[in-house]
C-alpha cells in the first residue's frame, strides 16, 4: 500500500494522467467514494494503487464507450 497525502496524490495523477489534476478532484474521489480514504486524526491519505486502478477503469470504459459509439454509427 502506498499512502500519499492529497496534494500528493494531485501530483502523481498529473504526472500519470500528463493533466493537469488538482487536489480539489482528488477530494470529490474520496468523498464520493470513487477512492477509499485512508488516514485518521484529519489526515486524509489515499492510496496510490486505488487511484491507478480508478483511472484504468474510468480510461477504459471510455475507451469503449467510444469504440460502441463508432461501430454504430
Amino acid at each position: 500500500m502506498s499512502l500519499v497525502s492529497i496534494p500528493q496524490a494531485s501530483k502523481w495523477s498529473s504526472d500519470f494522467l500528463y493533466k493537469e489534476v488538482l487536489p480539489t478532484n482528488i477530494s470529490y474521489l474520496v468523498q464520493y467514494g470513487k477512492v477509499k480514504k485512508h488516514g485518521e486524526n484529519g489526515s486524509t491519505m489515499v492510496d496510490l494503487n486505488d487511484l491507478k486502478s480508478y483511472y484504468d477503469s474510468y480510461n477504459g470504459k471510455r475507451e469503449l464507450n467510444w469504440k460502441k459509439t463508432l461501430e454504430t454509427t
